[in-house]
């Protein structure tokens, strides 16, 4: 992410690698100073705060737009601080982007199941028919850096152990599905608990 084309968003990103405590949400207390997970919600709140909604949707488009994960973490967090009407309107990307693939598609799909509706009957078309992502073509060194080492095959069976979690709460972590089971339990319960305790505001 060398040269950034988030709009509002590029004021996200630093000298830090802001975006990497959002990939678990868990707090570390002995991070380094001047960043961490409070510092990211920080700096998410504040270009919420000051820039109109038409440049803060333009800016999430342009995030998952993007093949790399990260940019998917900061896009899919941000939805959640906005009206629901626009939530609603933005959740075809976020499938969109489940269907072109992401490292942190567990995250996604848990974001999804907080604002889409059809969630469930979604999901359960994708745990019982199986799911394909179809990737763009990249080198083999900018798919490693932007979409992970695991490969298709496990990618595709990562977005189905989230669902399954994500409907039945059923965990069946293995090399082939990435742990996305465990991944999703860990992240929605640190989303929830954060959500509670009013360390991560959302709008309703």
């Amino acid at each position: 992410m060398s040269q950034l084309n988030f709009g509002v968003f590029n004021d996200f990103w630093d000298k830090n690698p802001n975006h990497l405590p959002f990939l678990s949400l868990h707090y570390l207390p002995n991070i380094s100073e001047g960043w961490g997970l409070y510092q990211s919600i920080e700096k998410l709140d504040v270009i919420i705060e000051e820039n109109d909604l038409s440049g803060i949707i333009e800016g999430i488009k342009l995030l998952l737009k993007s093949e790399n994960w990260r940019p998917h973490l900061v896009a899919s967090l941000a939805i959640l601080k906005i009206k629901k009407d626009e939530q609603i309107k933005l959740k075809s990307l976020l499938w969109e982007r489940i269907r072109k693939g992401s490292w942190v598609s567990p995250q996604i799909l848990v974001i999804l199941s907080i604002i889409d509706i059809d969630f469930k009957k979604i999901a359960k078309e994708i745990y019982e028919n199986g799911f394909q992502i179809v990737y763009s073509k990249m080198s083999s060194v900018e798919h490693h850096s932007a979409r992970g080492p695991a490969g298709l095959h496990v990618d595709n069976q990562k977005v189905i152990a989230s669902v399954e979690y994500l409907l039945h709460g059923t965990i069946n972590d293995s090399f082939e599905n990435d742990c996305g089971g465990s991944i999703t339990k860990s992240w929605k319960k640190n989303l929830m608990d954060l959500i509670e305790n009013n360390k991560f505001t959302i709008k309703s």
